[in-house]
């Protein structure tokens, strides 16, 4: 995305040099009641949103919003768990350098216990993507002992039928209600674990522009989905995946949509609020040894975390680990050391972000209302001009 070299406020005063955090790096020179007030938003990087030419009615927040899980954000480690004692071994060290939350591809129930030694659950959150039966990794999370509280497990376990469907053209126990019975029987489990899932990422199609409005509409809809059958009360076991792209300011606007359309959502099923768990993921088309290409991810990371990402997935460039520490590094910085800390909306008032969250959302409510009048999300999932 390019950039102009100014912006000029609403007041017709001199433009302002992009970069300039306050009046007075622009007109030294003005005594300072007398300097004019920049309608502009100040981001990392010299970044500045005009918030100019909107009209004077124009609400200070025209998409709603709801409350986050964390008053932090969580750095996250993805492990492939293939060699248990290997990715053991890597998640300890990570939760040492600087991640606080951990994915585990799971090859193998029984390897659990060993992908999760001497990692504190009542700490460190803990997603588990696994394709086999629920009920043997249930049985196996049952079985860790004591001293890693088990019961205050918290994270995600994916169990969501329209990814694997996306990803595999098939359902996970062979048909949608097996699927679904099967999301019910997670319920049991402690209710830290997000046992609903919703992976918008799965559609995420970098270039395609509609990319972000599939994100939403499938990611949001397979929660929506699965609520309906084991009942809205359970809204605060919900977890959403969302990947990002290189337009920078799309990206901020598809995570406020998303929390925006979960709030709506919510206030309409259950008359409340019920805190969404959002994680967010840089797109890296191909491993590289560019070391330039983590400008992109950080790029790509900032517009998730401004866009009230509740966890940033930690992205090497490489499988070295120079390439892995680099990672690490950059979203530590980006998450303790980019001066938002404590701000829960950083953008509000941007006219731009505004106009970009509020077309998002129309155009996911449009999809929505169309899919609903030809048999609704789980039909459009299975027809063949769906997913």
């Amino acid at each position: 995305m390019s950039w102009p070299a100014t912006r000029t406020n609403s007041r017709s005063s001199p433009a302002k040099p992009i970069g300039c955090t306050s009046p007075a790096n622009v007109w030294p020179w003005w005594p300072p009641k007398a300097r004019p007030m920049i309608d502009s938003i100040s981001l990392p990087d010299g970044f500045a949103l005009p918030i100019t030419g909107k009209p004077a009615d124009y609400p200070e927040l025209p998409w709603t919003t709801g409350p986050r899980p964390f008053a932090h954000r969580h750095a996250l480690e993805a492990i492939d768990g293939a060699h248990p004692a290997q990715a053991n071994a890597r998640a300890l060290d990570a939760l040492m350098q600087g991640a606080s939350s951990l994915l585990f591809w799971i090859h193998r129930a029984e390897d659990l216990p060993l992908l999760l030694r001497d990692v504190r659950l009542d700490i460190a959150p803990v997603h588990l993507v696994f394709g086999g039966a629920l009920e043997d990794l249930a049985a196996q999370i049952h079985a860790l002992p004591a001293s890693q509280h088990p019961e205050s497990l918290q994270g995600s376990i994916n169990l969501d039928p329209a990814e694997h469907f996306i990803r595999t053209g098939t359902f996970w126990r062979g048909s949608l209600e097996a699927d679904l019975a099967q999301v019910q029987r997670a319920m049991p489990l402690p209710t830290g674990l997000r046992v609903l899932c919703g992976n918008g990422a799965a559609m995420a199609a970098p270039g395609h522009p509609q990319a972000s409005v599939h994100q939403l509409a499938y990611g949001l809809g397979s929660l929506f989905a699965q609520l309906d059958h084991v009942g809205w009360d359970h809204a605060d076991r919900a977890w959403l995946n969302l990947a990002a792209s290189d337009d920078y300011l799309q990206t901020i606007a598809l995570v406020q949509a998303a929390r925006s359309l979960w709030e709506t959502a919510t206030q309409k099923h259950l008359q409340r609020s019920a805190p969404l768990w959002i994680s967010g993921r840089p797109h890296l088309p191909t491993p590289t040894e560019d070391a330039s290409a983590l400008i992109g991810i950080g790029m790509q990371q900032q517009a998730l975390w401004l866009g009230g990402c509740d966890e940033l997935w930690i992205t090497p460039l490489n499988d070295g680990p120079q390439a892995m520490d680099w990672a690490r590094q950059q979203v530590l910085v980006l998450t303790y050391e980019n001066g938002l800390q404590g701000l829960d909306q950083p953008l509000a008032g941007s006219y731009t972000l505004d106009g970009y969250t509020v077309k998002l959302q129309h155009e996911v409510d449009k999809l929505w209302k169309h899919w609903s009048a030809h048999g609704g999300f789980w039909a459009q999932l299975q027809s063949p001009t769906g997913a």
